[in-house]
């Protein structure tokens, strides 16, 4: 991801209520170019904002399609395409729940950097970030795990 896009997507998470500032956030979750500190900070009296949770970015295929999704300790999700389209929400706590479970189940900590098969025409690149851990696979992904946490997130 570009820092032009990196700053696009901060300023979106910050507008959204849902950036990715905190454990495991990356370029994504760094403030846009020129922000002062005034313009990023929370104000006193509003809670601060939960961590990162799960960071998937995706990328390839036929249209070059770039996305990014966010999903924060508390739920709130956050959606980048590449068209613009910028989408939030927040998970359901029975969703959230089974987003865990998957990470838990994967043993994602645990998992290489790197986790690939034989690579598919046109076929899509996933970086997935947990706890500071990026793990890159593609299309079609080798590990039952790798999918299980590919399916809980919330739909881009």
């Amino acid at each position: 991801m570009s820092w032009t896009r990196a700053a696009l997507l901060a300023g979106a998470l910050a507008a959204g209520g849902c950036g990715t500032a905190g454990r495991g956030g990356g370029p994504a979750g760094d403030p846009s170019p020129g922000a002062t500190a005034s313009s990023t900070a929370p104000p006193a009296s509003a809670p601060a904002p939960a961590a990162t949770l799960v960071e998937l970015s995706v990328t390839g295929g036929f249209a070059g399609v770039r996305d990014v999704v966010v999903v924060r300790e508390d739920g709130t999700y956050l959606s980048h395409r590449k068209q613009g389209k910028v989408t939030s929400g927040r998970m359901e706590a029975a969703e959230l729940d089974r987003l865990r479970d998957a990470l838990d189940a994967a043993r994602f900590t645990a998992l290489p950097a790197e986790v690939t098969s034989a690579p598919v025409a046109d076929g899509f690149t996933y970086r997935i970030t947990h706890r500071g851990h990026a793990v890159t696979t593609s299309d079609p992904v080798p590990l039952p795990g790798l999918s299980a946490v590919l399916a809980a997130l919330p739909a881009r």
